[in-house]
């Protein structure tokens, strides 16, 4: 879908006999053109007919972490204890939140969990969401609580050199506040879980009796260990080269080196285990096939980002029932399109535009 799309579908989900006038006059254009654009949802299969009736197609469940990026780049190679001359941008990430909204980009339906402060930024990134027509109407809001602040420095390549994150809010999503969305989470296809997310939260949601892909974005190092003791329950997991030596004790320095850990990683229950290897591309391991896919060279703009959209582009591709060396394929060429953008979210991420990117870079 369009953004026009998204934000006229978000419109007509919370209001469903809402009126073409009051849906132009909401988002400042012509009765007329909403009537194109209701036209063109309507042939999509996503409204059925009058009424506004919406198919409630199967969806991406993200459970995870949303914040303001305060991000500084320096013009420059920086320089310690001193002033850098450079910009500073702000926008709204975090990494489940990032991941959500490149899924519904790649147009399925998304849902995220989260929780927001009772503040302006977290009204900002909540309206943001649902122009892209994230459902966020189960995520936490709490009062006297200010929204995730992630501030980063990044170097004149685009890399981070130092960043601080305040995310002490996470906290307060308990065990008990997922309970009772058990339905809603327990429907979704996959859901994907961060681990920001406190560790007694993340062992309720791998306790659910279901049938459900779960989906682990390790997010660092130091995070990475609440999920050690519980790795093997996970479907699928994306951690680094690092992340993977302290999840499976065996240290990587070589191609065997990561086939050893695949094979404990398989061991464990994990159905579909993602390596990433920084410059050196990804090293991918199922029950059928294994390999490794060299990251093409390309000159990054801002890397932030460039993982939460290679985990949304595996999850489409396991979404969308693909083998795992395709999907590997189809994360890269997310990744790649969002590190060449100077946004932690690429306007540029769509289906067409990955699949064109793995022809030209020839993965």
């Amino acid at each position: 879908m369009t953004e026009r799309e998204r934000e006229i579908l978000h419109l007509i989900r919370e209001n469903p006999m809402i009126s073409q006038e009051e849906i132009a006059k909401k988002i400042g254009i012509t009765r007329t053109s909403v009537a194109v654009h209701i036209s063109n949802i309507m042939k999509k299969g996503i409204i059925l007919g009058k009424g506004y009736i919406i198919n409630e197609s199967p969806y991406i469940m993200v459970i995870g972490g949303t914040n303001v990026d305060i991000q500084g780049f320096s013009r420059s190679e920086l320089r310690a204890h001193d002033s850098n001359p450079g910009y500073v941008g702000v926008s709204f990430g975090g990494v489940g939140k990032n991941i959500a909204e490149n899924i519904a980009r790649l147009d399925i339906n998304t849902k995220f969990i989260t929780v927001f402060g009772n503040d302006l930024y977290g009204e900002k990134i909540k309206d943001h969401l649902n122009k892209v027509d994230i459902d966020v109407s189960d995520s936490l809001i709490l009062e006297n609580e200010e929204t995730s602040i992630y501030l980063s420095i990044l170097d004149s390549n685009g890399e981070m050199n130092v960043a601080i994150s305040s995310m002490e809010i996470f906290k307060k999503l308990k065990p008990e506040y997922l309970k009772a969305r058990n339905k809603k989470i327990e429907g979704a296809e996959i859901i994907i879980v961060d681990t920001n997310l406190e560790k007694e939260a993340i062992n309720y949601i791998m306790g659910y009796n279901t049938k459900t892909k779960i989906m682990l974005d390790t997010v660092s190092t130091k995070k990475s260990e609440k999920v050690k003791d519980i790795i093997g329950k996970f479907h699928t997991i994306k951690p680094n080269k690092i992340e993977a030596e302290l999840l499976s004790g065996i240290k990587i320095n070589s191609d065997s080196d990561l086939d050893r850990a695949g094979k404990f990683f398989l061991e464990a229950g994990i159905k579909n285990i993602f390596i990433t290897l920084g410059s050196d591309g990804v090293y991918y391991i199922n029950d059928k096939k294994k390999g490794i896919i060299k990251n093409p060279k390309v000159t990054p703009v801002n890397v932030t980002g460039g993982g939460d959209a290679f985990v949304a582009g595996i999850a489409h591709a396991e979404f969308m029932g693909k083998d795992i060396d395709e999907a590997a394929k189809f994360g890269i060429g997310a990744s790649i399109l969002t590190i060449l953008d100077e946004n932690t979210i690429s306007d540029k991420i769509s289906v067409e535009n990955i699949e064109n990117k793995i022809k030209e870079m020839k993965l």
